[in-house]
């Protein structure tokens, strides 16, 4: 009988994965990947609809859940993620009733930025050439699973959901050692579902809270390491081609 590890695989087999890691994948590049986001389920969310093709089995309307692997999570119960970077993403839209579409990103500086204002029929942010401009607050993070193992992942905030990345983002930079302002990758926090609602209707929002320190070094390095992929650009997301790519996938329904 074949010896195994303590893993339960044959010796052999266990020696002959390390050997060959990461072997057939030589050509893949980031732009052959797909990184999940996580995102909240609404009440009209295709994720509860039994007869779409995105329907996740046993979830509920405040659950979360990641685009790409169909895991969810309770929304009361949350998730655990260790942030690595944050960037403020301004994306410009062609309307739905003008047909929609991408456009493209626009810089902060960008005079059409400075002189975007706010419709008050359709709550819109319209630029001056009346395409839209959604703000979103992207974050990219490593979830961290019950078992200890880190997940790459996005989470993408906009519309009411800014006013939980403004807190968020002052909860991170409150966190400080020695004095001195603690690196986002330091602590952990746990993502749960609240209800929010106001005079348009009602919805899930984001409840941010710490959950602790950073669970190891090597969670850390390996958090630190996504964010200067990040950074250096080795790591980038490809642009939405219309709105419904950072909407329709979780919470299209929420128009405020």
């Amino acid at each position: 009988m074949a010896k195994k590890n303590g893993g339960g695989l044959p010796a052999e087999l266990a020696e002959a994965f390390e050997a060959d890691s990461g072997s057939g994948f030589e050509g893949v590049t980031t732009d052959d990947l797909q990184i999940p986001f996580i995102r909240l389920i609404q009440a009209l969310s295709p994720q509860i609809d039994k007869s779409d093709s995105n329907y996740i089995e046993g979830s509920g309307a405040g659950d979360i859940f990641n685009t790409v692997t169909k895991q969810h999570w309770a929304g009361d119960e949350g998730v655990v993620v260790l942030p690595a970077l944050f960037q403020m993403k301004l994306l410009e839209f062609i309307p739905r009733a003008q047909g929609g579409g991408f456009v493209g990103e626009l810089a902060s500086t960008s005079d059409d930025v400075k002189n975007a204002y706010r419709d008050d029929d359709t709550g819109m942010e319209l630029l001056p050439s009346g395409n839209e401009l959604v703000r979103t607050a992207q974050y990219y993070v490593k979830i961290v699973h019950d078992d200890g193992t880190l997940e790459s992942a996005i989470l993408d905030m906009k519309k009411t959901q800014l006013k939980k990345s403004r807190a968020w983002l002052t909860l991170m930079q409150m966190q400080k050692h020695n004095g001195k302002a603690l690196p986002m990758f330091a602590n952990t926090y746990r993502l749960t579902s609240v209800k929010d609602e106001n005079d348009k209707g009602k919805w899930f929002n984001w409840s941010i809270a710490k959950e602790g320190s950073v669970p190891s070094i090597e969670a850390y390095n390996e958090a630190k390491e996504m964010h200067q992929s990040v950074v250096s650009g080795e790591l980038a997301i490809a642009p939405p081609q219309n709105l419904e790519q950072i909407e329709n996938q979780s919470d299209s329904d929420v128009p405020f």
